[in-house]
């Protein structure tokens, strides 16, 4: 061989050799820059994990209290009906007289009237009022939720694209690897070449 033709192949590799370490810093970069990126996807999963929790805390707490508020205005309503049933059944005989048909008229409308109707209604709205309270937490939880899952989707394709990068790096290192023992090769080539 000539040494032109030897010169050209030492040059071919050269080229190639730089072709190769451009193209590993490439993809070293872009390693990198998935790898900032999955460590920044865990911290927010860390987040909105510890997010998810609290907000499930205060949903469960909310549902508790929304049972306790059932359960008042239930038995409220239970000791109330007992009340009533018990005055009827004292007062259930014909009394004419007009005390005692005031006292009688006054009882039941303290009973069953307007002061009940409105103790009542306000254990219903402060019941209403938790309920609210509750969908909106368990709202925002699911919609946390939907973000964690979505997170892990971009990691597990993040995680993907490192593997294939990496396998790439992998080649390219070893393409590079041949290409400078070719290198070496022309050059001991170049002392015997005419």
């Amino acid at each position: 061989m000539t040494k032109a033709e030897v010169l050209e192949n030492i040059k071919y590799n050269e080229n190639l050799v730089y072709q190769y370490q451009k193209k590993i810093n490439d993809l070293q970069q872009q390693i990198n820059t998935q790898n900032t990126a999955v460590n920044k996807l865990n911290t927010q999963l860390r987040e909105m994990s510890s997010q998810k929790k609290s907000l499930d805390s205060q949903a469960d707490e909310l549902d508790r209290l929304k049972k306790k508020f059932e359960n008042l205005q239930r038995d409220f309503a239970n000791r109330q009906s007992k009340r009533i049933n018990s005055f009827n059944k004292n007062f259930s005989q014909n009394l004419n007289t007009h005390f005692i048909s005031s006292y009688i008229s006054g009882m039941q409308s303290l009973l069953s009237g307007a002061e009940y109707k409105k103790a009542y209604n306000g254990l219903s709205d402060a019941g209403e009022s938790v309920l609210k309270q509750l969908k909106a937490k368990r709202n925002e939880s699911q919609a946390v939720g939907s973000r964690i899952t979505a997170a892990n989707k971009d990691i597990d394709a993040r995680t993907r694209m490192i593997a294939s990068l990496k396998g790439q790096l992998n080649q390219t290192n070893s393409d590079l690897s041949y290409r400078k023992q070719r290198i070496t090769y022309w050059k001991e080539q170049l002392k015997n070449a005419t």
